[in-house]
């Protein structure tokens, strides 16, 4: 993992984004766009994190260097240029935040495989409802999507792939296959099932978090 994506990994980090967002009362610094959810919010460096900047506490972990922007200002200030494209695959427990990191890293441009979102589209159910019946054409998405990461088809830029993989083996597996880097959401189990508790889904992620974490093997 290059320095940049270790950083934006770190508590340090998530924990200064999510105050200022607080601190900012939900609302972009720069267009003033009210967010419905603090996660369509991205803690943005006003001075540009680089990779020889990123270990400067004064500048990364900065409260006066960091502005709250929406999605859409966001994507206006950064522009990808270059054909390499580069592969990521974010992984940890359920409600570690995978989600909310990708959005926080990613730029316009780039693609983003996420089962559960893939789940919502094809069912229009909430991302807890899988019915049974439609896995097969579900992972049949899936599986071709990933072909596309491999064979890198497309014009998109970088591709993030969000899942919870707590096996080593399937992970460093997926990873080799792909040609891509893993991106660990650090988190703790309590953590996590302190955020369900501040959530509103249903009981039965507390089985989800507890799965995974006895599944996990470093």
């Amino acid at each position: 993992m290059d320095k940049l994506h270790k950083f934006y990994c770190t508590q340090e980090w998530r924990g200064l984004s999510y105050n200022s967002k607080i601190a900012a009362g939900g609302k972009c610094n720069r267009c003033g766009h009210i967010a419905g959810k603090m996660s369509e919010l991205i803690g943005h460096h006003k001075i540009e994190l680089t990779e020889d900047n990123v270990d400067d506490p004064n500048i990364s972990l900065n409260p006066e260097n960091v502005e709250v922007i929406c999605q859409q200002c966001h994507n206006k200030e950064h522009r990808r240029f270059g054909n390499k494209k580069n592969v990521y695959i974010v992984y940890g427990s359920p409600l570690s935040g995978k989600t909310t990191l990708v959005k926080e890293i990613m730029r316009q441009g780039d693609i983003v495989l996420d089962l559960d979102a893939i789940w919502q589209a094809v069912t229009l159910q909430e991302g807890y409802n899988k019915p049974n019946n439609v896995r097969f054409n579900v992972f049949k998405l899936r599986d071709e999507l990933l072909q596309q990461i491999k064979t890198r088809y497309g014009n998109w830029y970088d591709a993030y792939i969000i899942g919870g993989y707590p096996d080593k083996y399937e992970r460093e597996r997926l990873a080799k296959s792909l040609g891509a880097e893993l991106i660990y959401c650090e988190s703790t189990k309590e953590e996590c099932i302190q955020r369900l508790e501040d959530s509103d889904k249903p009981d039965r992620w507390l089985e989800y978090i507890n799965d995974w974490w006895d599944k996990y093997n470093g």
